[in-house]
């Protein structure tokens, strides 16, 4: 499963604090067909989901900021999922209008979870876990993808 590095041991660590019961976090991973766990979103972290041409953008000026942590992408939902501060999800209509295309969940949702070494297929990592814990600051992505918004143009919202 989490052979490696021990960063990447680090990094899986870091995500089964999102699991209700590890245990079945890690028998998922061994045994889904999509390699994915469901973890609790609100534990560990909250989520902001955007279409991927928006979430792209966002991801794209963040990291050129150096300001961006864990994101993943489910291809066949066309959706980059930001994983932000737990508590992001009630305070993110203070920010300002919510951009058309982005969603946010907080406590109570789930979210399908790959290993942080799968970096490519349907559900994979564009920016994997790395252990530290650090994730994406919740203002900037809120800026970010309003910005994304007036230059990026999905016909499906």
């Amino acid at each position: 499963m989490a052979g490696g590095t021990s960063g990447a041991v680090s990094a899986v660590g870091w995500l089964l604090r999102a699991a209700p019961v590890p245990g079945v976090a890690l028998a998922e991973w061994d045994g889904s067909p999509d390699g994915a766990a469901a973890l609790a979103i609100g534990l560990a972290w909250d989520v902001v989901h955007a279409r991927i041409p928006l979430g792209l953008e966002a991801l794209d000026m963040l990291r050129y900021a150096g300001a961006v942590g864990p994101a993943l992408v489910c291809v066949p939902e066309a959706m980059v999922s930001v994983l932000v501060p737990t508590g992001s999800a009630e305070c993110w209509a203070g920010f300002g209008p919510r951009p058309i295309g982005v969603t946010v969940a907080g406590r109570g949702g789930r979210l399908r979870v790959p290993l942080p070494s799968q970096t490519y297929g349907p559900l994979h990592w564009l920016i994997p876990p790395d252990g530290s814990g650090l994730l994406t600051d919740p203002r900037r992505l809120h800026a970010a993808l309003r910005k994304a918004r007036m230059t990026t143009r999905d016909p499906r919202g």
